[in-house]
């Protein structure tokens, strides 16, 4: 009797520590970011709605916003004469919103960056710029550096 007592604590303790060793615990971290494939230095090339007679080539630095988890900073954005001057993106799964915001120099501006390729190495923007009081369009595509 002890033996068939004992064998039942020992099948029971068996299968305790198996139904607790297949128990999830936590809900696993995917690692996915959305803004991971935006983030880098991307060369836009202005297509239409020029600032001058020929077309603008420049450099953004996209970078994550530290203080929002689906933002990015996007600097030199338009091209405004000094590298620092920054906006504020709102990341998707295939595009960045720029909503209207003033840049400190005095520029607004808004505008969407969308990517069709998977691999996330091109963009095509359409964007404006209201600067002096005239509000003009553009577009332009980016490539990752």
């Amino acid at each position: 009797m002890k033996t068939t007592f004992r064998f039942f604590i020992l099948l029971a303790l068996f299968f305790g520590f198996l139904l607790t060793g297949c128990e999830t615990t936590e809900t696993p971290a995917t690692g996915d970011d959305a803004r991971d494939p935006f983030i880098g230095y991307w060369q836009f090339l202005e297509t239409g709605g020029y600032k001058s007679t020929k077309a603008q080539s420049y450099i953004v630095v996209i970078s994550k916003d530290p203080s929002n988890s689906t933002q990015v900073l996007l600097k030199n954005f338009g091209n405004p004469g000094t590298q620092d001057i920054s906006v504020i993106g709102i990341v998707t799964t295939s595009q960045i919103v720029v909503s209207e915001q003033n840049m400190t120099n005095g520029w607004v501006v808004e505008g969407t960056g969308k990517t069709s390729n998977p691999t996330k190495t091109s963009m095509t923007w359409n964007y404006s710029i209201t600067a002096g009081g005239d509000k003009l369009y553009y577009a332009a595509t980016a490539t990752k550096q």
